[in-house]
């Protein structure tokens, strides 16, 4: 009997050992710390970052207790002198996705470290490689649980919760260079000390040479299922290149009715531009504005894109998104009888009505705040705005007893 149990203890053993060598024999594991042999199993096909995979593979899966978002790292005492090569996915042995990656930590350190979003109950593969070194370590995950709830209007975010963005939106580095979307605080002021407006940031310069990023911020889902097209809803934003002399920072910003890249691609609602080149270069940041009405009825996505860069220029910084349902209705009219038009150089708003004197006009702000209310008398009618703040601006103007509603953006 004793034999039999020895037996049965080394045949155990055995098969531990290989257990880990493949995808479809992944070690089960949770949080806390995991000890890993010698690299001898099968390397991953799919890499996560632009570089060569190694040879041999070890693999495990990890379930998540919480939702949130987790901590993987080699950065331990015990690894002194390792060298390993992360890759962290999502989906299934024969579908994987990629999700995180980590080679160096620093040009020193030589381990690994990444977070990544979870959900409870949700299995992750993970798979280091011997593409630097095949000797055993430790690794540690740690869970940190964040609640990312479906968004209902007015929706706003400043950047400033560093775990909200780990766990709610979707960093990815579609162009593999293991750069991607990162929060960052500024000292702007001149004051020694950071500003405590941290923003959203992605990088076209680095000291290793040309970075020419591909890198998607995606939203969680924000609730417009209770809206419909003919409401009022606008995406806003501020946008700077932060290096004024090297400001032409391209990027792309839509909205969706799914979160898959494949989505807002074919998504007709996008905003476009090169911040360097539409008065965004320097420190002071520029508001900006996408209509997202037609979306309305559905659960709606945002993505920001940082892309196409030929030439490396510095950094693209985002900050304050908001997407917000004005209150006011926007009522039909014929368009030939009246006419608007706002010139950002002069501060005027300029009302036009073919067919009879203007009579009133008030201006509300995104927030349904009214900022200026003035009686007027003319077809003709100039509205010096010097005196109010950049943003995005709803004006409703009085002819005749009928009530038409405008929006302009003040740059």
């Amino acid at each position: 009997m004793k034999k039999l149990t020895l037996l049965v203890c080394i045949i155990g053993y055995a098969l531990n050992l290989n257990a880990q060598n493949s995808c479809s024999n992944a070690g089960i594991i949770t949080a806390g710390t995991t000890s890993v042999g010698t690299i001898n199993g099968s390397a991953p096909t799919l890499i996560c970052d632009s570089q060569t995979a190694g040879a041999k593979g070890e693999w495990y899966a990890y379930t998540a207790s919480t939702d949130g978002f987790a901590n993987i790292t080699t950065d331990l005492a015990a690894n002194s002198g390792n060298d390993t090569n992360l890759h962290v996915y999502y989906g299934s042995c024969g579908s994987l996705n990629c999700l995180a990656s980590s080679d160096d930590i620093t040009p020193s350190n030589l381990l690994s470290e990444a977070n990544f979003p979870i959900s409870n109950g949700v299995t992750y593969f993970i798979a280091f490689d011997n593409r630097w070194d095949a000797s055993g370590f430790d690794f540690l995950i740690t869970e940190t649980a964040v609640s990312c709830t479906n968004s209902s209007l007015p929706v706003a975010e400043d950047f400033s919760n560093t775990n909200t963005i780990i766990a709610c939106w979707d960093l990815i580095d579609s162009d593999l260079d293991n750069r991607k979307w990162f929060t960052q605080d500024y000292d702007l002021d001149g004051i020694p000390g950071l500003d405590g407006n941290p923003c959203i940031v992605s990088r076209s310069w680095s000291a290793t040479g040309l970075v020419n990023p591909d890198n998607w911020l995606i939203s969680y889902s924000i609730d417009l299922t209770s809206n419909s097209p003919s409401d009022l809803i606008d995406l806003n934003w501020k946008a700077r290149g932060l290096n004024s002399s090297f400001a032409d920072e391209n990027y792309t910003v839509y909205a969706a009715t799914g979160n898959q890249i494949s989505d807002f691609l074919s998504s007709a609602v996008s905003f476009n531009e090169i911040i360097g080149q539409n008065g965004g270069a320097g420190e002071t940041f520029v508001d900006r504005s996408l209509d997202i009405s037609s979306l309305a009825g559905n659960m709606v996505y945002i993505a920001f894109r940082h892309h196409n860069m030929p030439v490396s220029q510095y950094e693209l910084n985002i900050d304050d998104v908001q997407v917000n349902l004005s209150t006011l209705g926007i009522d039909d009219f014929v368009t030939d009888s009246f006419k608007h038009y706002y010139n950002n150089n002069t501060n005027v708003l300029t009302l036009k009505s073919s067919n009879a004197p203007i009579n009133n006009i008030e201006i509300y702000n995104i927030l349904g705040q009214r900022i200026l209310i003035k009686k007027l008398s003319h077809t003709n009618e100039l509205i010096n705005l010097s005196t109010i703040t950049e943003g995005v601006y709803i004006a409703q103007i009085s002819i005749d007893n009928t009530t038409k509603t405008i929006k302009f953006l003040k740059q």
